[in-house]
């Protein structure tokens, strides 16, 4: 994953732990949603190479720098395709889960940042079914309605509908009813989130 990358995620964690969405963030920090939204993308160079920017950034969190390395240093280990169900990665496990590709070529999938986790649960389907494969993207920010992967402090991954973030993270499920599906919207608190990825390819189940 490139350094500026991981800095901008990380900075990324860091807001969604003080539970801030990037307009409040921008505003602490004396500077405009868009360039703050350049220093999550990675598209900052400011951000990444002056001392100075990111010191004042991270304290209009109520962070310092050290916690920044932290954060930056837990992304920098993931491995990409690592899974979290003891099954290989790399491009065999991906072909093993995605026998539903439909011909699409998956050569742009195999790059660092994208990761893969089995769903356990029925709360995405029929989008996403239990015992699919996911792969998400941990260099990209979600979009609102957007599927994503929400890594939780305690080791969990919650399957979601990405909505909005503010205080706290707004998203979506699906409850089964009969025949068909309730849309139920859910509020999670920051603090116990580390990550929310966009998901970029499903599989259906073996």
């Amino acid at each position: 994953m490139d350094k500026a990358l991981i800095y901008g995620q990380a900075l990324a964690q860091l807001r969604m732990r003080a539970r801030l969405s990037q307009d409040k963030a921008a505003e602490a920090a004396g500077t405009s949603q868009p360039t703050w939204a350049r220093y999550e993308s990675g598209d900052s160079r400011a951000f990444l190479d002056r001392l100075a920017v990111r010191a004042k950034v991270v304290r209009a969190l109520g962070f310092t720098l050290r916690d920044l390395e932290a954060e930056a240093e837990l992304l920098a280990t993931d491995m990409p395709y690592a899974t979290h169900e003891g099954t290989q990665g790399g491009a065999a496990g991906l072909s093993a889960g995605l026998s539903a590709s439909g011909g699409v070529d998956l050569a742009a999938f195999h790059r660092p940042g994208l990761q893969q986790v089995r769903i356990q649960t029925d709360e995405l389907s029929p989008y996403l079914r239990a015992g699919s494969l996911a792969i998400y993207d941990t260099e990209r920010l979600p979009l609102p309605g957007e599927g994503v992967i929400i890594r939780l402090r305690d080791g969990r991954y919650l399957p979601r509908f990405y909505l909005r973030q503010a205080a706290e993270l707004w998203v979506e499920y699906w409850v089964a009813e009969g025949d068909a599906h309730r849309r139920v919207t859910q509020g999670l608190n920051m603090v116990d989130i580390t990550g929310v990825y966009p998901i970029v390819l499903r599989g259906e189940p073996d």
